[in-house]
C-alpha cells in the first residue's frame, strides 16, 4: 500500500474534516443581488467540473418550488452569443475554486440583470487572476457567496467543497424561492444538527464495512433513488467518475429502472446504491422490489440510509458513499493524487475566454500520446491545484516545479523558458517597490497560457533603475552586471536542453540593456533559439491603446504609476495598493518621455509618479495585461516562424 497511502491520507484527512466544515456554514450569509423585481427569464445556473452538479441542485429545487431555471454548460460562455433573455435572468455561478472556465461565466455576467457567485476564491487570494475577476465581478455589481473552504487541491475528487456547494444551493434555493413568492416545504436546518447526521452517516457505513466485500464499489454501478431525489443526486455520479475513474454512473428512478437499465445491466457484475430516505417511507417498497430483481451471485445491493429531511438527505448520502469510495481505492490499491492524462487537461481547462477559431480535428489528428503540443507539469498537484490558471503561477512555472517535472516537461516537447525581468524601483507613495516585478510574473503567466510550449522562470527583481535612484529603497543594477547575469540564466537553459528562450521585461529601464545584450545571450546558448524583446515602447504604446478604449485620457494612463499600472495592481496586489495616498503626478509629457526620466526622474516628477492613478480600476488589469502579452507573443510568434523556416536561430 506505500503507493496508495500518500493520496489516501489526504483523501481520509478531507474527509474527516467535513462535519467541522459544514457546522462553520452560515446561511444567514446568503444574500441575492439587487433584482429590480422578479426576473420574468427566471435562474441560469452553471459551473464546471462538481461545481456544475451544485448548479443542477440549485435548477432542480427551484423547479421543484415552481420557479423557472436551467442550467448553462460551460462551453455556452466561451464565445457563444448571450442568450436572447439574460437581461431579464439571474445568473449564478458556482466555482469552489474560481476555476479559469467559471472565469468566463463570470465575464458574461453583465449581460444578466444580475449575478451571483458561490466560492470559496476572496480577495485575498494567492492568485492574481482570480483576484482580478472577482474584482471586475464585484465592480459590475456581482454578488458573492464565500463558502468557508480553500481549494482542494492535489485531488481529482473533491469531498469537501461539494458538501458546502449542496449547503449553499439549498440556501439559494429557499432564498429565491421566497423571492418568487414559493416557500421551501423543507425547514432550514442548524448547520450542526447537519453536521453531526453526517457523522452519524459515516460512523454507519464503517460500521457495515465488515459485510462489504473487499471493493464494495465493483463491477457497474447504478444509484437508485425515488421521487425528486434522482435529479437533486448527480453529485454522487461525479464523485465516482473521478474518485474511480469509472464511466458516469446513471441514477435511475427506482420504478423507471425496470424499463432498460435493468436489464442492460443483468448480465454484468454490478453494484446497486440505494439512496433511502425517512421522509419517503413510501420508497422503501419500491426498494424491495427492485432489490428482489436482481440476481445475488453477481448485483450487489447497498442501501445508503439517510434522516435528513428534503434535499439535506443528499449530504448524508454524500457522507456515507465517501467511506465506500476510500474502502474501493484501497482494495484496488489506488492513489487518488494520481491520475491518467494528468496535466493534458490544460488546453480546456485553462480556457477562461473564447480561443481563437480554428477548423475542428479532422479524423487524421494523432491520438493524444502523438500529439506535439506539451502537457503541463504532470504533477501529483497538477491542474486542480489551480496553478494552469491564464495569469497568475502558471503550473509550467519553475519555481513550482522539481527536477523530474521539469525533465518530463522537456521530454513533452516544453522546451521554450521564458524570463520576465521586473525591477525593485520606487512606483510614487501609493505603490510598492516589486510593481514591475510582480506585472512580469502576471504577463509571463499569461503567456504561458497561450503558449504551451513554455515554462515561465521566476522573475528577476533587480534591473537598471538609475532614473530613480533619487528615491531611497530603489536598487538598480549596472547595465553589464545585468546583461552578464542574463548570459549565465540563458546558458542555464541552454545546457539543460531548453531550444529555446524568449526574454522580455515590464520595466522599461531594462529595454537598452537588453537590447545591446542580444548577441551575447545568443553566444551565450549555442543551440537554443534566443527571442530578445526589447521594444519596451510598442508594448507600451499597445497598453496606452487599450486605456483610450477604456475612455482613460494618456495623460492620466501614464507612463509610470499613473492609472495603467495601478489598476493592475489593483487587481495583482490590492493590499500592497495605498489608494489614500494615490495623487496626480507629472501630466505633461512628451510623446517620447525618456527625457524626464533621465539622469533623474526626481527632478521632474517629486513625487515618482508621471500620470494619475487616482481613476484606476482594477476591473481593467486583464484588458492592460493582455493587450501587453499580445505584442510579446507576436514577437514571439515571428520569431519562431523565421527561425523555422531559416532553419537556424533568431537573435
Amino acid at each position: 500500500m506505500s503507493a496508495v497511502a500518500p493520496g489516501l491520507a489526504r483523501l481520509r484527512e478531507r474527509i474527516a474534516a467535513i462535519p467541522e466544515r459544514v457546522a462553520a456554514f452560515d446561511d444567514a450569509a446568503v444574500r441575492l443581488p439587487a433584482l429590480g423585481g422578479v426576473p420574468r427569464a427566471g435562474v441560469v445556473a452553471t459551473g464546471a467540473g462538481s461545481s456544475r452538479e451544485h448548479a443542477r441542485l440549485l435548477a432542480a429545487l427551484l423547479a421543484e418550488l415552481g420557479v423557472p431555471a436551467r442550467v448553462a454548460a460551460p462551453s455556452a460562455f466561451l464565445g457563444a452569443p448571450a442568450p436572447a433573455d439574460a437581461p431579464d435572468a439571474l445568473l449564478v455561478v458556482f466555482s469552489q475554486g474560481l476555476s479559469p472556465n467559471a472565469r468566463a461565466a463570470l465575464a458574461a455576467a453583465p449581460r444578466y440583470r444580475a449575478a451571483a457567485l458561490v466560492s470559496a476564491a476572496g480577495p485575498g487570494d494567492a492568485d492574481p487572476a482570480r483576484v482580478a475577476a472577482l474584482a471586475a465581478f464585484e465592480s459590475a455589481g456581482g454578488v458573492r457567496f464565500p463558502l468557508p473552504v480553500g481549494r482542494e487541491s492535489g485531488l481529482l475528487v473533491r469531498v469537501v467543497g461539494p458538501m458546502l456547494g449542496h449547503l449553499a444551493a439549498i440556501a439559494l434555493a429557499r432564498a429565491l424561492g421566497a423571492a418568487w413568492g414559493r416557500a421551501a416545504p423543507w425547514p432550514a436546518l442548524p448547520a450542526a444538527a447537519v453536521a453531526a447526521a453526517l457523522r452519524d452517516a459515516a460512523a454507519r457505513a464503517r460500521g457495515l464495512r465488515e459485510a462489504w466485500p473487499a471493493d464494495p464499489l465493483g463491477g457497474a454501478l447504478a444509484f437508485l433513488a425515488g421521487g425528486a431525489h434522482a435529479e437533486r443526486a448527480s453529485h454522487l455520479s461525479r464523485k465516482l467518475l473521478e474518485g474511480l475513474l469509472v464511466p458516469w454512473p446513471p441514477i435511475w428512478d427506482v420504478v423507471d429502472f425496470a424499463h432498460g437499465g435493468f436489464q442492460q445491466l443483468y448480465a454484468e457484475r454490478a453494484t446497486l446504491l440505494a439512496l433511502a430516505r425517512s421522509d419517503a417511507p413510501e420508497e422503501g417498497p419500491l426498494f424491495a422490489r427492485a432489490a428482489a430483481m436482481r440476481d445475488p451471485a453477481r448485483h450487489g445491493w447497498v442501501t445508503l440510509q439517510a434522516s435528513l429531511p428534503g434535499p439535506y438527505a443528499l449530504l448524508e448520502h454524500e457522507a456515507a458513499l465517501n467511506e465506500l469510495l476510500l474502502a474501493a481505492l484501497e482494495a484496488r490499491r489506488v492513489d487518488p493524487a494520481r491520475w491518467p492524462g494528468q496535466g493534458r487537461d490544460t488546453p480546456l481547462y485553462a480556457l477562461a475566454a473564447p480561443p481563437e477559431r480554428t477548423a475542428a480535428p479532422d479524423a487524421t489528428m494523432p491520438a493524444p500520446e502523438a500529439a506535439s503540443a506539451p502537457p503541463s507539469a504532470a504533477t501529483p498537484e497538477g491542474p486542480r491545484a489551480g496553478a494552469v490558471a491564464p495569469s497568475g503561477t502558471p503550473a509550467r512555472a519553475l519555481a513550482a516545479l522539481a527536477w523530474p517535472e521539469v525533465e518530463a516537461l522537456l521530454a513533452a516537447g516544453a522546451r521554450t523558458a521564458v524570463v520576465p525581468l521586473g525591477s525593485t524601483e520606487q512606483h510614487g507613495a501609493h505603490l510598492p517597490f516589486a510593481t514591475d516585478t510582480r506585472i512580469a510574473e502576471a504577463l509571463a503567466a499569461r503567456f504561458c497560457a497561450r503558449v504551451p510550449e513554455a515554462v515561465a522562470l521566476p522573475a528577476l527583481p533587480f534591473g537598471c533603475a538609475p532614473e530613480h535612484l533619487g528615491f531611497p529603497g530603489t536598487l538598480s543594477l549596472a547595465p553589464e552586471t545585468l546583461r552578464a547575469l542574463l548570459a549565465d540564466v540563458v546558458a542555464s537553459l541552454g545546457g539543460a536542453g531548453f531550444e529555446r528562450v524568449f526574454v522580455f521585461s515590464a520595466h522599461g529601464g531594462n529595454a537598452g540593456p537588453l537590447a545591446e545584450a542580444a548577441e551575447r545571450l545568443a553566444a551565450a546558448a549555442p543551440r537554443a533559439d534566443v527571442v530578445v524583446f526589447a521594444d519596451h515602447a510598442a508594448a507600451a504604446e499597445a497598453v496606452f491603446a487599450e486605456a483610450a478604449r477604456a475612455g482613460v485620457a494618456r495623460e492620466a494612463a501614464g507612463h509610470h504609476a499613473g492609472e495603467i499600472e495601478t489598476s493592475i495592481l489593483l487587481a495583482l496586489a490590492p493590499e500592497d495598493v495605498r489608494r489614500a495616498r494615490a495623487a496626480p503626478g507629472l501630466l505633461d509629457v512628451p510623446r517620447d518621455a525618456q527625457a524626464i526620466f533621465y539622469p533623474d526622474l526626481r527632478a521632474n516628477a517629486p513625487g515618482g509618479v508621471v500620470g494619475d492613478p487616482r481613476p484606476a480600476d482594477p476591473a481593467r488589469a486583464a484588458r492592460y495585461l493582455d493587450a501587453w502579452v499580445d505584442v510579446l507573443v507576436a514577437c514571439y510568434e515571428r520569431a519562431k516562424k523565421r527561425a523555422n523556416a531559416n532553419g537556424t536561430k533568431s537573435a
